[in-house]
């Protein structure tokens, strides 16, 4: 089952949902619950008996009618309790590692008919999602706001070393000094930095409205690398024979240990696997000019169309101003940039 299918109905029992609302309700009651988010004519297939409905899915309806024995089933925008008391006869031989009745049931349900069911144990104190012939259980606030936490702060530190290390490859960049090992550095340490960023958002997603403040948390962190692949990919495309190759989403399905191999990262970067790692590589300078906050993206486009990197820091004002659209005023506005760039990475 594909981790978005999963991370949707997470979503949809996130708090301040009408559905959590409903299961909370029906935990601090003690009733215990079977609940079938969907209706189709496989779910008919395998119902029998109970209520028709077609009533408003609420928290105090989901409360009440929990209190009857069987199932309750909803409509497929979640929106309706299509009917309650239902008994559920999926097929008897579907697998299943369920011992409780009502878990096996829903295992069972949730496999024969395609669409999640939920349980609400009484005697434990839980609520389970069934989903592709697996259970996953939907933790409470505070368990996935320690989760997230714990994630938040290890990204932070890797958002920190990943930011520590990109200065120091503009430095190398400055300097022409760039070669296709610190650029698998530099891959490797985003790539890390990618997966964290995924796994917070996912734990904000179940979170739903308590997950405000680390969603807040998580924004700041994720903008100080938004937008990097993209930029990195402009500045050493042009390197490879055919600069389409260049793909960092070529990284995403590697594990962790192939990640901390250089020599894979290149290849799957589009240098091949007999890449040498020390050799050099060229950068347009597209990352560096772009944390210039007065060039606008068109500029910067005009100004690595027309010299090397290293040209653009030792071009005087009237050498920019031979690009069409840059008069003098702009070409020392441009200058100062430059000269602040340089400055502020170590530079001459």
């Amino acid at each position: 089952m594909p981790r978005s299918a999963i991370r949707r109905y997470l979503r949809l029992l996130a708090p301040g949902t009408q559905l959590r609302g409903g299961l909370d309700r029906i935990l601090l009651g003690r009733t215990g619950a079977l609940i079938v988010l969907g209706n189709n004519a496989r779910v008919q297939q395998v119902c029998s008996g109970g209520f028709q409905l077609g009533v408003d899915c609420t928290e105090q309806n989901l409360r009440e009618l929990a209190k009857l024995d069987g199932a309750i089933i909803l409509s497929n925008d979640l929106t309706r309790i299509v009917a309650a008391g239902v008994h559920l006869v999926p097929e008897g031989d579907l697998p299943t590692a369920e011992t409780g009745t009502r878990h096996r049931s829903a295992d069972r349900t949730a496999q024969s008919a395609g669409v999640p069911v939920v349980t609400v144990s009484a005697s434990m104190s839980t609520v389970s999602l069934f989903l592709g012939g697996r259970r996953h259980p939907v933790e409470t606030v505070p368990q996935v706001i320690s989760r997230a936490n714990q994630t938040l702060a290890t990204l932070s530190r890797v958002v920190t070393r990943l930011t520590d290390q990109l200065e120091q490859f503009s430095q190398l960049e400055i300097a022409d000094q760039v070669t296709l090992r610190d650029l698998t550095h530099v891959a490797h340490r985003l790539e890390l930095t990618r997966r964290l960023s995924t796994e917070m958002q996912f734990h904000v997603d179940i979170l739903g409205v308590e997950g405000r403040l680390v969603s807040l948390q998580h924004a700041e962190l994720a903008s100080s690398f938004e937008g990097v692949a993209d930029l990195l990919t402009e500045d050493y495309a042009h390197n490879l024979a055919d600069p389409s190759d260049f793909d960092l989403l070529a990284l995403h399905n590697f594990t962790p240990e192939e990640l901390f191999s250089s020599g894979l990262v290149a290849e799957r970067l589009g240098f091949g696997s007999t890449a040498n790692l020390e050799q050099s590589l060229g950068t347009r300078g597209v990352r560096l000019l772009s944390r210039v906050g007065r060039l606008p993206a068109p500029m910067v486009t005009k100004l690595v169309g027309r010299y090397s990197l290293q040209e653009m820091f030792g071009a005087s004002v009237s050498q920019l101003m031979e690009i069409d659209g840059i008069g003098p005023r702009r070409a020392r506005l441009i200058r100062d940039a430059l000269l602040r760039v340089t400055e502020s990475n170590g530079g001459s």
